[in-house]
């Protein structure tokens, strides 16, 4: 067993660090075969050079180092301290959304949501780029081609 530790993480994605066992093809190849035969993991890429396993799954952080515990793959994960404040800004940003939308859906009594309303302002911005004669300049094509995004992945569901 080895310590590792994670390096980043996100809802899905594991990579951790066993540098102890930098360089080590064996142990690598054993964590990949033995990750490999968890139902709930996706994917497993090692690479012994950078001492690195990436993990793809479809469960909890937590379970998966659990299960590479419980098989004698890690001794402990320790969480690097770049990766718990990336995962904290991400959940900050993604409040600050939910909130505005929250907040959007309330004014406009449920008519409106941040997402329709991006998408009416980038129409809106192309629609004027057109009338001032920015044919050839790339912002209204840029707009519609961002408001045409908003509608297939928000608008559409």
């Amino acid at each position: 067993m080895v310590e590792c530790i994670v390096s980043h993480q996100s809802r899905g994605r594991l990579r951790i660090k066993a540098l102890a066992a930098k360089g080590d093809a064996g142990y690598f190849a054993n964590i990949k075969k033995t990750l490999a035969e968890n139902p709930k993991i996706s994917a497993v890429e090692v690479n012994p050079i950078t001492a690195s396993v990436l993990i793809l799954h479809n469960t909890t952080n937590e379970e998966i180092l659990n299960y590479a515990g419980e098989h004698g793959l890690i001794q402990a994960a320790v969480p690097a301290n770049n990766a718990q404040k990336s995962d904290d800004v991400a959940a900050k940003v993604a409040e600050l959304f939910k909130a505005v939308n929250g907040g959007t859906v309330a004014a406009t009594g449920g008519g409106l949501d941040l997402a329709r309303v991006s998408f009416l302002t980038l129409v809106g911005f192309g629609l004027y780029q057109l009338s001032r004669g920015n044919f050839v300049v790339p912002p209204w094509y840029t707009a519609f081609w961002y408001a045409h995004g908003m509608f297939t992945k928000y608008l559409t569901k």
